[in-house]
């Protein structure tokens, strides 16, 4: 039998989302292979340290090219579903905020920055705006790709049931780490780094709020406000974890723990309440 013919929306959507990622691949090509694109100082990406953190985020920026294909093709509704919603829950932690965020990023790029900073002004322009790119395009198509392979969720409710234990620590871990991002958003970090608490903030305090009320009203509005807030915490979390280990910064770590735990409490607390899904006419 013939695979369905694929959109040309959808397949503008899913090419543009991997050309979004060629930007950032480049640069990170070349930082890997011992190359200067857009370094100041060399030897800024000369460490193991910087070697691994550039294969890493290089292979997640890959990742996101497996995902754009998968959410497009319809060989990608056979692949099991975890291994597709794990990667795109923390892809959407990860960018989501960046593209929330995008306004303070583009006025903070606006300003002149230190002459003595390792990487050329424009590298920052390319790597945010390549982020905020993606996270617009990827996460289109993994709307329509959910819409097709999980179409109940979109027209359901759930049922009256108790969020158990994991749903009310998730969302009091929201609420301490809002708190928390709040604080910081008042410190004296950069234009975007503040905007960002505030952005994370807001996010892990909406999640918290739609998981206590999932079983009113439409189960999608929720379901996204969870999986949004939760990505945000446990990606942006994890990545907060590896740079505070990684650069002997301790005094975050508290709270970028609880942050990743909650995120991952919220998650899986909302995910639980599928069963309960009942379509409504």
């Amino acid at each position: 039998m013939a695979s369905p013919k694929v959109s040309s929306a959808r397949l503008i959507v899913c090419y543009a989302a991997i050309l979004g990622t060629l930007p950032y691949l480049i640069l990170k090509a070349s930082w890997v292979t011992g190359g200067g694109l857009g370094l100041r100082d060399p030897s800024f990406v000369d460490s193991d340290l910087m070697l691994f953190a550039n294969l890493l985020t290089g292979g997640m920026d890959v990742v996101a090219v497996v995902l754009a294909l998968a959410f497009t093709y319809s060989w990608g509704r056979r692949i099991p579903a975890p291994l597709v919603l794990f990667p795109i829950w923390i892809g959407t932690g990860l960018l989501a905020p960046i593209v929330l965020n995008l306004p303070v990023i583009v006025a903070d790029l606006a300003e002149p920055r230190l002459t003595e900073m390792p990487l050329e002004n424009w590298v920052w322009a390319v790597v945010y705006g390549g982020f905020a790119w993606q996270g617009i395009l990827l996460l289109t198509a993994f709307v329509l790709y959910a819409r097709d392979r999980w179409w109940f969720v979109v027209t359901g409710t759930v049922k009256p049931g108790t969020l158990g234990v994991p749903g009310v620590l998730g969302i009091v871990a929201a609420f301490v780490c809002a708190i928390g991002h709040t604080i910081w958003a008042f410190g004296s970090g950069g234009m975007s780094a503040r905007g960002q608490d505030v952005v994370l903030a807001v996010l892990g305090v909406l999640a918290a709020i739609a998981l206590a009320t999932v079983s009113q009203g439409r189960f999608w509005p929720r379901l996204v406000l969870v999986w949004t807030g939760a990505g945000a915490m446990a990606g942006t979390g994890a990545w907060g974890l590896f740079s505070a280990l990684t650069m002997a910064s301790a005094d975050r770590i508290p709270v970028l723990a609880g942050q990743v735990i909650g995120g991952v409490l919220l998650m899986t607390s909302v995910l639980r309440r599928l069963p309960a899904v009942e379509q409504t006419t």
